[in-house]
């Protein structure tokens, strides 16, 4: 049974046994006095009593909001609730899987637009392979603000799922796949079809008549269907198929997710989905005082006060200043092995920083990087004395999640931003600089590997706010 409507009828029941106390109260003092004023008075109290317990029923009702499922338009339909769950290749990273969310997100917008009353159940954090400390089991509260994620779409954890389920099996999970034999005529083809497996990695086990995999770690979770699909499509791909195939299912897994392509790439859908992805409050408390700390930098100086929802904010290009800084981010480690053609030698790094910090007027920097520490040491000796370089240094009490948060917020602010060609956590601090409101040409900036000062620069995949007149 829905916990929402579990915890509504409990309320009511107790309110209705608070007014019966009330009545039998009030009825047991008429008969003992029959002092006008003092029955007042004791009918007053028992009655402003019953308000304040209805209060704190409200109250107590609403304390889960951050994690509970958003109350929702009129519009929307009331059928029975529906749950789409799903998941990501074991190999991709943090800033990836974002991505992925927001294709999966417009894939339950679409759906409800048709009237499906689906929730997206949010998938925990953990177990990644870039991560050094591999936590398990993490929600989404952790790194993002649960209730802007709700004006977007419906959410829910994936452990409150389980409780509002009661634990109950999974129907159905669906891993999708490619085409085995690829691209018929090298055409892409928008299409899709079950098929058979084509790894043959047991990424699911049938066990005693159930499906066991992975399941984020939890234990004693089964789905009772499984099967491969074949498909080529993007979010509406996938709203079609489920709306035509698997309807049925009350609870939905789609493993693979990153599969599935965006429907439209950078329009307002693709930015209404992102804008809802904001960041935790803790993490931006933490960025906000190391701005201000070792910055001199803030958001009513730096112009980027943003409004309390992301629905009601709207930033012009040019609104955004930023700090007395240019925050570079410098990826090392993996790319230097994998990226080597795309990205410049320490000595080439540190002749970019210095054009931009005399083309930009400012000494100061704040370096994201996952380089080595020996790097970053030669990295800063290259660099002018005068120049101050600054790192945001974890102490072990923000997991690697957040501190890449933290490090991304920072970034957002700076008056300039240089990033690493074709690296996700680069284009997620390009995309919170058009929410903010910077000009283009002060966000989307590589680093040119060595001996091509000219080199081609990331697309300007510029914000897009819905017009009024458009409706969805």
């Amino acid at each position: 049974m829905d916990g929402l409507l579990c915890r509504t009828r409990l309320y009511f029941h107790l309110s209705c046994l608070a007014i019966l106390v009330i009545k039998v109260e009030y009825d047991h003092y008429f008969v003992v006095t029959k002092h006008d004023d003092y029955r007042r008075s004791l009918y007053s109290v028992l009655v402003s009593g019953y308000i304040l317990f209805v209060v704190l029923l409200f109250i107590m009702n609403c304390c889960d909001a951050n994690e509970s499922i958003a109350i929702l338009a009129n519009d929307v339909s009331r059928d029975e609730k529906k749950f789409l769950i799903y998941d990501v290749n074991y190999g991709e990273g943090f800033n990836l899987r974002r991505d992925v969310f927001m294709r999966i997100a417009n894939t339950v917008r679409i759906l409800r637009e048709r009237g499906h009353n689906y929730v997206l159940v949010l998938p925990p954090w953990g177990g990644l392979y870039h991560w050094r400390r591999h936590h398990l089991k993490i929600p989404w509260s952790k790194f993002f603000h649960i209730q802007s994620i709700n004006e977007f779409v419906p959410v829910i954890e994936f452990h409150r799922f389980l409780k509002e389920t009661n634990y109950d099996t999974i129907d159905e999970v669906l891993y999708l796949q490619g085409y085995a034999e690829g691209w018929t005529g090298g055409k892409y083809e928008i299409k899709y079809d079950r098929r058979n497996c084509i790894s043959n990695d047991p990424h699911y086990k049938f066990i005693d008549g159930l499906w066991k995999g992975w399941f984020f770690a939890f234990e004693n979770v089964y789905a009772r269907k499984f099967s491969c699909i074949s498909i080529q499509g993007d979010s509406e791909t996938l709203a079609n198929m489920i709306q035509k195939d698997h309807h049925h299912a009350n609870s939905l897994m789609i493993d693979r997710a990153e599969t599935v392509l965006h429907s439209h790439f950078g329009d307002f859908h693709y930015w209404e989905a992102r804008r809802s992805m904001r960041y935790a409050k803790h993490l931006r408390l933490v960025a906000d005082e190391f701005r201000q700390e070792r910055l001199n930098s803030n958001d009513v100086r730096d112009g980027t006060l943003l409004s309390d929802s992301w629905k009601t904010t709207r930033k012009e290009h040019g609104e955004a200043q930023g700090g007395d800084y240019i925050c570079v981010h410098w990826r090392r480690r993996d790319f230097v092995r994998s990226h080597s053609a795309d990205i410049p030698s320490i000595n080439g790094t540190a002749k970019q920083i210095v054009v931009i910090l005399r083309k930009e007027s400012l000494t100061t920097i704040y370096l994201c990087t996952d380089a080595p520490i020996a790097e970053v040491n030669t990295l800063i000796s290259l660099l002018p004395s005068d120049t101050q370089v600054e790192r945001f240094l974890n102490d072990s009490s923000l997991i690697d999640g957040e501190v890449s948060i933290v490090d991304q917020w920072i970034c957002a602010h700076a008056r300039y931003f240089i990033g690493t060609h074709t690296s996700t956590f680069s284009y997620r601090i390009q995309e919170d600089r058009e929410i903010l409101g910077f000009k283009p040409e002060k966000t989307f900036n590589r680093l040119c590997p060595d001996g091509d000062d000219d080199c081609e620069q990331p697309a300007r995949w510029t914000i897009v706010y819905k017009e009024p007149s458009n409706r969805y």
